[in-house]
C-alpha cells in the first residue's frame, strides 16, 4: 500500500512540476525549432469597434471612453460601443452625453452577463476587427497599432493583447510575475501556431469569425472566444508590444472571489473544448493541452501530493519524503504569514496556494451547476 502511495506522490508531483516547470522549458526549445513567423504591416489599419462590457461602471467609464478615443489611430476608423448590462447607475446617462458619433450605447433588455452582451452587441458593430476590453482596462496609447499589424497577415483570426496589473501604491506583488510567466509562454505558443487564451481585458477578433458562446458562459469568454478561431482554422498570436493596464482590487476577499469565478469558469470550458483533447489538432492541442488542462487540474495534483507525502513521511523512514514534507511545510507556513516575513519567496508561495484554492473552489461551483453568467463588478482601486 505504501508502494502505491509513494507511485501516486511522483505522479501528481510530476503533472504539477509539468504545468509549471516542464512545460515552459519545452515550449522556449520547440518555439525555436518549430517557429511559424507571422507577416506584419505597420501600415495596416483596418476599422475596428471597441466592445467594453459594463454593469455599474459610473465611477471609471467616462476615464474608459476618452482612455480610447486619444489611442492613436485614425479617428474615422475607430468606434465604441458601450454594452450596458441593465446598469442602475449612471452609467447608461455618462455614455449618452458623448457629443460624439463614434460613442454609441446598447442596453441589454435583461441582465446576462459579459456574455449576454458580447453574443448581443459584437453583431451590430460595423467593423472588420473587434477588441474586447473592459471598463476598467485603460490602454497605452500605440496599442492598437500594435495589435492590427498582425491582422495584415490573413491567417490570422485573433490578436490578445498584453494586461498588466498594477496596485494603488505601485508595490511589487505576486501577481505581476504570473503575468509575467502567462505572458512569456503565450508568445511561444503563437510561434508555435496560436496562444490558447488571452487575458479577458484585452483582446480582439476578426469580426467574421466570431461564434456566439454558450448564454451560460461564465467567465470565460476569452478561452472560449480565441479557441473558436482557433477551431476555424485561424491562428491567434499574442502582441506583448500592445500593453494594457488595470488595477487591482484592494480587498483581498473580492479579489480570491473573482478568482473563484474564473476558477468555475475553467472547468465549464474544459467540458465545450473536448474536442481539442485531440493530438490531430496539432500545436494547439499540445498547448491547450499542457498549459490550460494540466493546471486546471493542478490543484487535485498538488493535494494529492501533500496528502501522499504526508503518510509517506509518517509511515516510512524514507528521508526523501521527510526532507521534501519538512522543506513544503516551512515554506506554507511562512507564506501564511508572509506580511510579518516579507521575503520574495514566501509571498509567491502565498500566491501559488492562494491561485490553487480558488481553482479548486471554482471545481465545487461548477459542480453545483452555472446557470447564469451574470455577477457583481469587483470593487477596485
Amino acid at each position: 500500500m505504501l508502494m502505491v502511495v509513494a507511485v501516486l506522490f511522483w505522479i501528481s508531483l510530476f503533472f504539477v512540476a509539468y504545468s509549471y516547470i516542464i512545460y515552459p522549458c519545452l515550449l522556449f526549445i520547440f518555439s525555436r525549432c518549430f517557429s511559424r513567423p507571422i507577416k506584419t504591416d505597420q501600415d495596416f489599419t483596418p476599422t475596428v469597434g471597441f466592445l467594453v462590457p459594463a454593469y455599474n461602471e459610473e465611477s471609471v467609464i467616462r476615464k474608459k471612453i476618452d482612455n480610447i478615443l486619444s489611442i492613436d489611430y485614425p479617428e474615422e476608423k475607430i468606434v465604441v460601443w458601450v454594452g450596458s448590462d441593465c446598469s442602475n447607475d449612471r452609467t447608461d446617462e455618462i455614455v449618452k452625453s458623448y457629443n460624439d458619433s463614434r460613442v454609441h450605447l446598447w442596453r441589454a433588455p435583461e441582465r446576462g452577463g459579459k456574455t449576454g452582451v458580447l453574443n448581443r452587441l459584437t453583431p451590430l458593430i460595423d467593423a472588420e476587427i473587434i477588441l474586447f476590453t473592459d471598463a476598467n482596462t485603460l490602454h497605452h496609447l500605440d496599442c492598437l497599432r500594435a495589435i492590427v499589424r498582425n491582422f495584415a497577415d490573413p491567417a490570422v483570426g485573433g490578436v490578445a493583447g498584453h494586461v498588466e496589473h498594477i496596485t494603488k501604491d505601485g508595490e511589487e506583488n505576486a501577481e505581476a510575475l504570473y503575468r509575467f510567466f502567462e505572458s512569456r509562454q503565450k508568445v511561444m505558443e503563437g510561434k508555435l501556431h496560436s496562444t490558447i487564451s488571452a487575458f479577458g481585458g484585452f483582446y480582439s477578433l476578426r469580426k467574421s469569425l466570431f461564434t456566439p458562446i454558450p448564454p451560460n458562459a461564465y467567465s470565460n469568454d476569452d478561452v472560449l472566444i480565441p479557441m473558436s478561431a482557433i477551431r476555424a482554422g485561424y491562428r491567434v498570436v499574442y502582441e506583448p508590444d500592445a500593453v494594457s493596464e488595470e488595477d487591482l482590487s484592494e480587498r483581498i476577499s473580492a479579489e480570491f472571489s473573482r478568482r473563484v469565478r474564473i476558477g468555475a469558469g475553467n472547468f465549464q470550458a474544459f467540458f465545450w473544448l473536448l474536442d481539442f483533447v485531440n493530438p490531430f489538432r496539432g500545436w494547439p492541442w499540445y498547448c491547450y493541452l499542457s498549459h490550460k488542462v494540466t493546471r486546471w487540474f493542478s490543484p487535485f495534483f498538488f493535494g494529492l501530493a501533500v496528502i501522499a507525502v504526508t503518510i509517506l513521511t509518517f509511515f516510512t523512514d524514507w528521508l526523501v519524503y521527510r526532507s521534501i514534507f519538512s522543506v513544503g511545510a516551512v515554506l506554507i507556513l511562512f507564506s501564511l504569514v508572509n506580511k510579518v516575513f516579507p521575503l520574495k519567496i514566501c509571498r509567491h508561495v502565498f500566491y501559488f496556494l492562494t491561485m490553487n484554492s480558488a481553482l479548486f473552489l471554482g471545481f465545487f461551483r461548477f459542480a453545483a451547476g452555472i446557470q447564469s453568467a451574470a455577477w457583481s463588478r469587483t470593487e477596485r482601486s
